[in-house]
């Protein structure tokens, strides 16, 4: 049986539209949470022009959105592509409207209701002290390795594409500019827009012809690629630090609201693409193998279930969002019915990218004869010949350059220039998380340490100082993404082997965030009956599937990896990581048999 893509693009948007309404504002918003306009959010109630500062709800959205996104919806599904694509376009859309997109919406309200704290610190109020803690240790080992796997992806994408390098680069003191000018000259959102978009545009064509070369052309071969791949980890590392330290409207509301013009036009091309090759057929295999082998597994069977949360690290789902929701996007929430569109609608646009502009491109390209002429694909092979990185560039630009050519240009020309729009995409995409998880994991660091502040206020104000916390951050992160690893007989990039372990633990962290959020309907806003169980089913639906995953990568396949820093580092982190999990497990069955003995509610 086969499809045309216009049939996916159908399928996907109806699901969500239908989800976004019913499942969102009627049920989440409206019955559950009862948001209310009229309560004052943390944003003001805090405010301290730092962390705690109110956004205009559309530069929210684009801040969260650009910040959740990250390679994860990219990266994830190029690699599960090896199902076929049947498979991971399920796990998007089921992940999505049963636990991802609610996952997200829960983890950011309740975070709101108690001031902005974190979804570790909200622990506390449903599962107990110790519980916090245990959060928040293993929120910092799941945000090292976020750190390790994104600037591992980034460093390999400049170090291929320096065009992309160029344009990430230019965006760097743009975004500074556009906070200046909006939060301090007063200037309006919507001119201030219109002259960065206008810069940005300009900037892409200044990067098509200049690529920013740091170690090694890609064009002429000169220099060495892991030359260059060292020498981006190292400049995205002092960037990732200043981000994270800096005011949150200096650098990264501002880049992440810019950001996301680039990423909203990049899934509506996606989408505009799929109309316009309405008549295309799927050519991608629907479904290949239950359990192929991949090199990231140590070419051990990967079967679909329960590995494929270790592959598709977003997109569906990710714990990640949690931690963008309770500690960046919670702080900044004007309006409590702000978070249907932060919240829910930024899980589903993340979902619409997976979908969208990664597996129908890749289907679409998966053996078209453009593409041999081209050179790109060699005789005989197919998509899942290139890396995943080269899957999803390939195949984004494949699908461009059709419709380029549908309307009389040159079918190259676009592929090629929608190759380097699809890079600068996702260069946005991981830069926009890099600097968010390095926040976040100052943010859990400094509350680990909270119980300091009375005890030893000068120790405590020497170790949570929000400069050392995010150089700790960045130095073990960095540390383990700056070797490059042996597959085989090549070299590759840190990535291909931190990729499972950060994949897994952070969908672990998923179902840990949503059980929280279960047991915080539950006990706080005694929300009981079939509502309830709609949150609680599909979070311990995900918590084994994860925790199965990730003690079968622990036995039968991390042994199997060749000794690196990455095997010792991030198996060590998922071993640790697992224990944790058990812990909160057992504080959050304790916490609801006590909150399901309590019959009669104060109020």
């Amino acid at each position: 049986m086969s499809f045309y893509a216009i049939e996916i693009l159908i399928i996907v948007f109806v699901i969500y539209g239908l989800a976004y309404v019913y499942y969102g504002r009627r049920l989440l918003q409206n019955k559950i949470v009862k948001a209310d306009p009229n309560r004052p959010t943390p944003a003001y109630t805090k405010f301290d022009g730092v962390d705690y500062v109110p956004a205009n709800k559309y530069v929210l959205y684009g801040h969260h959105f650009a910040s959740i996104a990250g390679a994860g919806p990219i990266i994830g599904p190029a690699i599960a592509m090896s199902y076929g694509w049947a498979l991971p376009l399920i796990w998007v859309l089921f992940g999505n409207v049963f636990i991802g997109a609610v996952h997200d919406y829960l983890a950011l309200m309740s975070s709101v209701r108690y001031g902005g704290i974190s979804i570790m610190s909200v622990s506390e109020n449903v599962m107990g002290k110790s519980a916090r803690y245990i959060s928040l240790a293993y929120v910092y080992f799941a945000l090292l390795l976020v750190f390790a796997a994104f600037v591992s992806v980034a460093s390999i994408l400049f170090a291929k594409i320096p065009s992309a390098a160029t344009v990430a680069l230019i965006f760097m003191p743009l975004a500074l500019l556009f906070g200046i000018l909006t939060y301090r000259v007063g200037i309006s959102l919507r001119l201030g827009t219109i002259i960065a978009v206008i810069i940005i545009v300009l900037g892409f064509i200044y990067a098509y012809k200049i690529p920013f070369l740091l170690g090694y052309n890609p064009s002429t071969g000169a220099g060495n690629i892991w030359s260059a791949y060292h020498y981006w980890i190292i400049v995205l590392s002092i960037y990732a630090i200043l981000a994270a330290s800096l005011p949150v409207w200096y650098l990264l509301q501002p880049r992440d609201y810019l950001n996301a013009y680039v990423l909203w036009f990049f899934v509506f091309f996606a989408a505009f693409g799929s109309l316009v090759l309405a008549d295309h057929k799927l050519i991608g295999t629907a479904y290949t193998s239950f359990a192929p082998r991949m090199a990231a597994f140590a070419n051990q069977p990967t079967y679909f279930w329960p590995a494929i949360p270790l592959i598709i690290a977003c997109g569906a789902l990710s714990g990640f969002h949690s931690l963008v929701g309770s500690g960046t996007s919670s702080k900044q929430l004007s309006n409590e019915l702000d978070a249907l569109l932060v919240g829910y609608g930024g899980m589903l646009t993340e979902g619409a990218v997976s979908s969208m502009a990664v597996i129908l491109p890749i289907s679409l390209a998966w053996t078209a004869p453009e593409l041999y002429k081209l050179g790109v694909l060699k005789p005989g092979k197919t998509m899942l010949s290139l890396s995943p990185l080269d899957r999803f560039l390939v195949g984004y630009g494949y699908m461009s350059g059709e419709v380029i050519h549908r309307f009389g240009g040159s079918f190259s020309t676009g592929f090629h220039v929608f190759k380097l729009f699809a890079a600068i995409a996702l260069a946005s995409f991981v830069l926009t998380t890099l600097d968010t998880a390095t926040r976040l994991a100052r943010f859990s660091w400094q509350e680990m340490f909270d119980w300091l502040s009375t005890r030893s206020p000068t120790l405590y104000k020497i170790i949570t100082n929000r400069w050392f916390a995010s150089f700790l951050v960045v130095l073990i992160g960095g540390g383990m993404a700056y070797p490059v690893v042996r597959l085989g007989k090549s070299l590759a990039p840190a990535y291909k082997i931190l990729w499972p372990a950060f994949a897994g633990v952070n969908q672990l962290l998923a179902a840990l965030a949503l059980l929280t959020a279960a047991l915080w309907v539950y006990a706080i806003l005694k929300v009981r009956g079939g509502e309830n169980w709609l949150i609680q089913v599909p979070a311990w639906f995900l918590w084994v599937t994860v925790t199965a995953g990730l003690i079968w990568w622990t036995v039968d396949v991390l042994p199997k990896l060749s000794v690196s820093v990455q095997k010792v580092g991030a198996g060590s982190i998922v071993i640790v990581s697992l224990a944790l999990d058990f812990l909160l497990i057992y504080y959050f069955v304790r916490g609801l048999r006590r909150a399901s003995k309590i019959t009669q509610f104060p109020g």
